[in-house]
């Protein structure tokens, strides 16, 4: 209880307070003021508190998964201000997408610094551009704030339509002479490619282009050195399209809700409707593609296949993959005795004999392989398919977009799915990951929790070395495993030219002509004996259209002439693709007596005119 006296002044001091309060109107109204004021002082406080404890909270939650010890995180009134320096461009560009896609930017101030060492796509490049569908990238350094404008004025005036992303830094301490000029060759190159990557390094200018036809590749390869400067070394990569020939890979991720088809490649085109039937069974909500390829690694391919899938059409999180004579099951779930002892049957027989069979199922091994984690394939023609969960839509745009700088040439089949709480990624480590599979003809990166797992073949010893030299000047031996074979009957020589077809149809009739008996449309002993020579000419010219004319000398009625000259024109034809020939890229066509080549009043003449012609057409096959 208190005392009298403590309670007594307690009254006392209130009705003082008072008094001297409402003595004075004005005392009163300063009072209100006051109080109006702290009370919307304390609101505000309160709103903006609130206002910067969620966005730091909403930003904390965001960024736990990255490395951002670099980076100062602080209020500033309503705003967020980020400041620090970044130890490369990747981090750098990682952040800012992030920020973008989850923050408004009028909330963001951003403070952070010039890089120490900016971030390229590739091996201490000073600078790289690449160009595909209706962007251009660039990465990189600039000399200087002139260098860097002029590039720019020079894409946007070659390239309206295209938007530019300018990811490039400055370096003040990079000679510029030299590459003012590499720069500006460049830049010219990248403006006239359609679409491709161009890179500089100090004096040297590397180009990566894809085209359609060899004769376009061609054409531009003889423009950009006719173009080049003295001072700048060039380095061409122009690829046209080859045919498919190997390895043979079929690979499928059967699951209740998501099942997906990654490549099939199939003999011819009743085993591909074969396996696109029992496909379509088994996937229905997808239309599945299977490739024809060249070659086969064994006549039961295609019944392999359909044993295989039978077997585990029901298994989820399963995935089947077949490269060649290599066949491996992986499930993320345990596969009943009855499902294995099926798939060992399969290969029980002597159609299996020369199949290697691999179960991973509920091992250490499957969960490694298993596409939880991230898993991109590459086929010889550059296409590649991206399976795996990423924690953020801003890191997989940045991943699409390395990976595209590095396979401008190929497709990008993208099954990349968003999950907060799947693993996060160390984006310089997939990088590697990235450029060391462009190293390899065909194959495959890994990228579990820790390393980088490499499988797939190159068609040389040289191009192994340039691999494993790349992997370990990148990365310590513990933190990649690399399954990477050699074969040198990967990749088939490039096709012939239009001189070198014309050259081999020559050599076969060099000493003989297709001829046919007199008023006869019949192949004749003669004619057969020269047709096998033909075919295998045209088999390896099978990227060109040819036709096949044929002509007569001016005996007899001209309608006669024309009927009988389409005629043999046609059984030509016929006998071609009896011996293996596409029929698709033959054309049969009858000239008659039109076009004569020596004179018709001479029985040497007439014999001359009376002839079969095979030749190119203009077009070419893609």
């Amino acid at each position: 209880m208190k005392s009298p006296s403590s309670y007594n002044s307690g009254l006392n001091l209130e009705k003082h307070a008072n008094g001297w309060l409402f003595k004075s109107q004005r005392r009163y109204h300063f009072f209100l003021f006051g109080l109006t004021l702290a009370i919307i002082y304390g609101t505000t406080y309160l709103s903006i508190s609130f206002i910067e404890n969620r966005t730091l909270s909403k930003f904390e939650n965001l960024t736990r998964d990255f490395s951002l010890e670099w980076l100062t995180v602080k209020p500033n009134g309503t705003k967020v201000e980020l400041s620090g320096t970044p130890p490369n461009q990747l981090d750098y560009l990682g952040l800012i997408s992030l920020v973008n896609l989850n923050f408004d930017s009028d909330g963001i101030i951003n403070n952070i610094q010039a890089l120490e060492t900016p971030y390229t796509p590739s091996q201490k490049l000073e600078l790289i551009m690449y160009s595909k569908d209706s962007t251009i990238f660039i990465f990189g350094l600039f000399a200087n704030t002139e260098q860097k404008a002029s590039t720019l004025e020079l894409l946007n005036t070659a390239n309206p339509e295209k938007a530019l992303n300018d990811f490039s830094t400055l370096k003040s301490d990079v000679a510029t002479s030299e590459l003012n000029i590499a720069i500006e060759y460049g830049t010219r190159v990248l403006n006239s490619l359609p679409e491709g990557m161009v890179t500089i390094s100090d004096d040297i200018v590397s180009v990566i282009s894809h085209f359609d036809t060899q004769q376009a590749a061609e054409t531009i390869a003889a423009k950009l050195i006719n173009d080049q400067p003295g001072e700048v070394d060039l380095e061409l990569n122009l690829s046209y399209p080859v045919p498919l020939f190997k390895p043979y890979r079929f690979g499928i991720f059967l699951n209740d809700q998501d099942s997906r088809l990654e490549i099939c490649h199939v003999a011819n085109t009743s085993s591909q409707n074969r396996i696109i039937s029992l496909l379509t069974s088994i996937i229905p909500e997808h239309e599945p593609d299977c490739q024809i390829a060249h070659g086969a690694p064994s006549p039961y391919w295609s019944d392999l296949i359909s044993q295989l899938l039978e077997t585990l059409a029901t298994s989820t999180e399963t995935h089947l993959r077949i490269s060649d004579f290599s066949v491996i099951v992986i499930s993320k779930n345990k596969l009943s005795d009855q499902v294995i002892d099926s798939l060992e049957e399969i290969f029980n027989g002597s159609q299996g004999e020369e199949y290697n069979l691999q179960i991973f199922s509920n091992t250490d091994e499957s969960t490694q392989l298993n596409p939880d984690f991230l898993r991109i394939t590459k086929d010889l023609e550059n296409n590649l398919t991206i399976f795996g969960t990423i924690p953020d839509n801003s890191i997989k745009s940045l991943l699409l977009d390395i990976t595209t700088a590095y396979f401008l040439n190929g497709e990008i089949s993208d099954f990349i799915q968003i999950e907060e709480t799947s693993v996060p990624f160390d984006l310089e480590l997939i990088t590697t990951g990235i450029k060391s599979l462009a190293l390899l003809d065909e194959g495959e990166l890994v990228v579990p929790e820790k390393g980088l797992y490499f499988s797939g073949k190159v068609s040389s010893s040289e191009k192994y070395d340039s691999f494993i030299t790349h992997l370990t000047s990148e990365l310590n031996r513990g933190d990649f495993v690399s399954n990477v074979e050699i074969d040198k009957d990967l990749i088939p020589p490039p096709p012939l030219s239009a001189e070198e077809c014309r050259n081999g149809i020559s050599e076969v009739l060099v000493d003989k002509k297709i001829t046919f008996d007199s008023g006869s449309v019949e192949i004749n002993e003669q004619t057969g004996t020269i047709l096998p020579g033909l075919a295998e000419v045209l088999m390896k010219c099978n990227h060109f259209s040819w036709e096949i004319g044929g002509h007569t000398d001016s005996q007899g009625r001209e309608s006669m002439n024309f009927e009988l000259s389409s005629k043999r024109a046609g059984a030509i034809l016929d006998a071609l693709v009896e011996a293996g020939v596409q029929r698709d890229i033959l054309s049969a066509i009858g000239y008659g007596e039109r076009f004569p080549i020596a004179n018709n009043r001479t029985e040497e003449g007439r014999e001359k005119n009376r002839r079969i012609v095979i030749q190119i057409l203009e077009n070419v096959i893609e």
